[in-house]
This record gives structure tokens, C-alpha cells and sequence, in this order.
């Protein structure tokens, strides 16, 4: 190696008379880093080699004290050999240490004793200070392992010098990390990274989700380096947020692909989701792979967008909880976030009806399109009508201010209803012989079909509705409770509407001039029936005074 002064080192043999006579040597050594680890790599001690690094692994100067016990005879075995050495590692450098990285420090204490080696203080990776110590540990065990362990702030700036591409503003503050990384003769090292996150201010504002400094969680990353590095194992649990997978990074930096197996979000989100990066600059791609969504608690469609740059999805779930009873499987779609959450998508209601549906911005929310050529099913499958069949059906559902709730707007025409045992009590209390018995058979037609409700997590509030055909009109308004499906209705039912719908102009949508006030309450199953038959000899614009007022799309109660 280099130069080495010397000066102050003293050999001493206590007793010569004695065979093979023990001897100390204290040493003091100047010079630089390379020459001093050269001097540790002698034989008998090898500490370097035997650790898989080059004696030129870091630049610098080292000043060095230590002694060393040992019997003067050719090769002596480890066991008789003792030694304690201590070196001052002034203005370290080292580009290969860790591949790709510049490791430096002002200063550093190197320790070697018959235990190990280890070298510890304050140090650089790129920009990132770190505290630690590398440690090589001696024995045959530990053969060609060596293993590095320290502490660091976590910043943006941390994470934009390691190369792990976020989104935008996702992380804010500091907080503290700690890192090791495992040496093996012949393998790309191995490293972990954890961290509790105090501190640091998270956000993914495409979910709605945050984490504020002060709330700890818990952060573990590990892979291996080399170029590119891996992330073989990645998880993270805070604020509500689980999640664990594995990533690929790309060549020049930055995130390929983030494979995340399970993702739980805030209790309304719970699958497989990849992230995919699209290049220096550009937002991250979201594919959605299976999993359940409970529209009920979701926070997604309130995450305000003010960079106005979004995410394409495409998304895959296996479950879309809408409400109570109500949900969606089998769900295929393709979204973007870009200004709010929009696009396109296919699914069945309840796994038995299938439909197609839109989903657009609304005032900061998200509003819902569903179209159906099949209207029946769609009844059939909400179990509100089940000898509902055919029919064109488009459904509207926009956001209003309460979680989980929407006010809704339904349209369908050329509908076909039979088997209906709430309109088969109605027709029988006032006798419709004909109506009944075509109830029972091809079934009633009603040409169409409106609605307006208020549906939320546990009830659909209908504020007015109609249904008329040639051979029947009919109005309603009320209460649907999903959980227990009872139901708690009023309204008018009109005989002959072809002919009684002249009514129409001076009463409501489905009420003819002619009508009988009715009431449907309990469970769907047991319902009660009850008609008011001196309603029918009261004009459609007086009839409201045999009924109680509709329910408000606002009150709570449904009442």
C-alpha cells in the first residue's frame, strides 16, 4: 500500500528466555485510509477481505492506536492472538461502498478488537445525513457478512435524493428513519428502511386520505441495491391506511410499477391496487385489481384537485357497496381524476342485473349515470319489484352534503309488472277484477316510469313518484328502510288512466281524476294494505287532504 509513518509504535518481548515468547506491539500509524485498512488486511487478520471490501473502498486520512498480543511463532492459531485497535478516519469519501451512492463523512472512529470491526459517526449518503455504524463481526460464521445500521431525517428532499419518485405534495415535514443495510460476499446488498412517521404530513388527495405530523404510524421498506435498486417488501399503516406489496424501480430513477397485494382504506376500501409510473413529471397510473368498495364511507369523490392534474384508473372490483342491499359486483371501468372523478363503467346490481353507468364531476363530489335495457331486472335485483321485467331504465344519482347520501332522479319506459304482491292487495281492496287477474297473467304495462328519492345509507326517501299506463296510473311517496326492508308508502291509484288521466292536469304525475288514496306499511313480506274509498269521489287537486305530506328529501327521519 502507501507510505505509513510510524513514529511513537513500540514492539516489546517482555521475557526472551521464554520459547516462543509472547510479545505486544503498540501501535500508532499515520497515514492514509487505504494504507491503514492495507496494515488490517495483513495476515493473520484479514479483517477487509474477509469482510468482501477492498482495502480502497474509502478515500482519506487515518491516524491509528491500538496494540496487539501475540505468541512469536510461525502462523499462530486465532485464539492466541488479542488485539485492540481504535483509528480516526478524518475527510472519508467512498463511491463504492454503496453502488451508486457517495458516501462522506469528516469524520469517523474505526474499532477492531477480536470480536469484530466496526466503524461509526456522523456520514453523508448523497445529501442525507446519517448516524451509524458498519459492523463486521469474525468467525467462520460470519464469513464474507458484514452489516451497516443508522438513523436519518426523512424529508422530501431525503426521498428526491433515494429516488423514490411520490406524488406531488404526498409528503411534508421531517421525521426520522432508520436503515440497514446486510453486506454478502457475491450478492447485491440488502437493505431496510423503517420509520413511525412522526413528524411527517402525508396526503394522497385522488382517496381523500391524510396523515397530520403528529400522528405516528409505521413505515417498512426493503430490497436490495444495485442499479436499479429493488423494493421487494414495502408497508405501511397509518390514519386508517394499511397496505403491503412490492415495487420495481425504473433504470433512470423513479417508480416502474408499485404492486401493492392488499390496500385497507378508512374501512371503505379493501383490495389489490398497482401504481404505474408514466415518466419524469407525469402523475402516477392506478389500476384497481379486485377487492370490495363501500361507497357509504368513501372519501375519494369529496379529495379536492386544485393542480388539476389527475390519475388514469382502471379499475376491477369485485364489490361496490352502494347502500344498504344495494351494491354492484363484477365492476370493470375506466376513470380519470383529472379536475374530479369521471368515466365509464360496466357492472350487475346485486350480481343480477346487468347495466352500464357514467360517473362525472359534481360539485366536488361524484355524480352517477346508470342506463339498463333491462328496467325489470334492475327492480327485480333491488328486490323493490319482483315481477318487474323489461323496459329502458336510466338513473341519475347526484351527491348532495351528507356522507353516503344521493338524491336521485329515475326514468323508465315500456315496463311490465306481474306477480306484484303490494299492487295485487291494492287492486283487490277496491275490487279491479280485470286488472288483477292481467296482473297475474301477461302482466300490467306502464308506458312510464318517474321517480325522485333521496337515497341514503339506510333508506330511500321517495319525495314523488308515478307510474301510468293505459290501464292504470298510480302516484306514491314515502319510506324504504333497507336493512329490514319494511316500507311505509302513500298514494293514488287510478283505474282506466287512458280515460281518468284527463285528471292529470289538476292533480299529480299518475293521478287521474278519479283515484283512491291508498297506504302501504311494514314489512315487505307482511305488508298492511289500506285504501280510503271516499277519496274517489274527491277531485285530484283536493285529494291531499287525505293524506300526510311527503317526506323532504332533507329530513332525517323520513316522516
Amino acid at each position: 500500500g502507501e507510505r505509513v509513518v510510524l513514529d511513537g509504535s513500540v514492539f516489546t518481548i517482555p521475557d526472551i528466555r521464554i520459547k516462543q515468547a509472547p510479545a505486544q506491539l503498540d501501535l500508532r500509524t499515520v497515514g492514509s485510509i487505504p494504507a491503514a485498512l492495507a496494515i488490517l488486511d495483513q495476515p493473520p487478520w484479514e479483517f477487509m477481505t474477509k469482510g468482501n471490501l477492498s482495502t480502497t473502498f474509502a478515500e482519506g486520512s487515518a491516524v491509528t492506536r491500538g496494540r496487539v498480543n501475540f505468541p512469536l511463532k510461525p502462523k499462530p492459531p486465532r485464539e492466541e492472538i488479542d488485539f485492540d485497535i481504535s483509528a480516526s478516519l478524518a475527510d472519508v469519501v467512498s463511491t463504492t461502498l454503496i453502488a451508486g451512492r457517495v458516501l462522506a463523512a469528516d469524520d469517523l472512529q474505526l474499532r477492531a478488537t477480536t470480536r469484530g470491526m466496526d466503524i461509526t459517526g456522523d456520514m453523508r449518503i448523497d445529501r442525507t445525513a446519517v448516524t451509524g455504524v458498519w459492523s463486521r463481526r469474525f468467525g467462520p460464521e460470519f464469513a464474507g457478512r458484514s452489516r451497516f445500521e443508522g438513523s436519518f431525517a426523512v424529508t422530501p428532499q431525503t426521498l428526491a435524493d433515494f429516488r423514490i419518485a411520490l406524488p406531488e405534495d404526498m409528503v411534508r415535514g421531517e421525521g426520522r428513519g432508520t436503515i440497514a443495510i446486510d453486506f454478502q460476499r457475491g450478492e447485491p446488498p440488502a437493505y431496510t428502511v423503517s420509520s413511525d412517521l412522526v413528524g411527517l404530513s402525508l396526503s394522497m388527495a385522488q382517496v381523500g386520505w391524510s396523515k397530520s405530523a403528529s400522528q405516528s404510524g409505521e413505515l417498512l421498506v426493503s430490497g436490495r441495491i444495485g442499479q436499479p435498486a429493488t423494493v421487494d417488501a414495502l408497508s405501511l399503516s397509518a390514519a386508517g391506511m394499511d397496505l403491503s406489496g412490492s415495487a420495481v424501480l425504473a433504470e433512470g430513477g423513479g417508480l416502474d410499477r408499485l404492486s401493492l397485494n392488499r390496500v385497507r382504506l378508512g374501512g371503505w376500501f379493501d383490495g389489490p391496487i398497482d401504481l404505474i409510473g408514466r415518466g419524469a413529471g407525469q402523475t402516477l397510473g392506478i389500476v384497481v385489481k379486485g377487492g370490495t368498495l363501500d361507497l357509504r364511507r368513501a372519501t375519494f369523490d369529496r379529495a379536492p384537485n386544485l393542480s388539476g392534474r389527475g390519475s388514469p384508473m382502471t379499475v376491477v372490483l369485485d364489490r361496490l357497496q352502494i347502500s344498504e342491499g344495494l351494491f354492484l359486483s363484477g365492476l370493470r371501468g375506466d376513470f380519470d381524476s383529472t379536475g374530479g372523478f369521471g368515466g365509464n363503467f360496466t357492472a350487475s346490481l346485486n350480481g343480477e342485473a346487468p347495466l352500464t353507468g357514467t360517473v362525472a364531476p359534481s360539485e366536488g363530489r361524484t355524480a352517477v349515470r346508470i342506463r339498463s335495457d333491462d328496467g325489470g331486472a334492475v327492480l327485480r335485483a333491488a328486490n323493490l319489484i319482483r315481477g318487474a321485467a323489461g323496459g329502458a331504465l336510466e338513473l341519475i344519482l347526484l351527491p348532495t352534503g351528507a356522507e353516503g347520501d344521493y338524491d336521485g332522479q329515475l326514468q323508465i319506459s315500456n315496463l311490465r309488472v306481474r306477480d306484484a304482491p303490494a299492487l295485487a292487495g291494492l287492486l283487490d281492496a277496491i275490487s279491479i277484477v280485470g286488472l288483477l287477474q292481467q296482473l297475474d297473467g301477461q302482466g300490467l304495462s306502464f308506458s312510464s316510469v318517474d321517480a325522485r328519492f333521496r337515497l341514503t345509507p339506510q333508506q330511500i326517501r321517495v319525495t314523488s313518484s308515478s307510474a301510468v299506463g293505459p290501464g292504470l296510473g298510480i302516484s306514491m311517496d314515502g319510506v324504504y328502510t333497507l336493512a329490514d326492508r319494511t316500507m311505509d308508502f302513500q298514494g293514488v291509484l287510478s283505474p282506466l288512466y287512458v280515460l281518468n288521466g284527463i285528471g292529470s292536469i289538476i292533480s299529480r304525475p299518475g293521478e287521474g281524476l278519479i283515484g283512491f288514496n291508498y297506504s302501504l306499511s311494514g314489512p315487505t313480506d307482511q305488508m298492511r294494505i289500506s285504501v280510503n274509498p271516499l277519496s274517489m269521489f274527491t277531485p285530484g287537486m283536493f285529494r291531499d287532504i287525505f293524506r300526510a305530506s311527503p317526506p323532504t328529501a332533507a329530513d332525517p327521519e323520513g316522516q
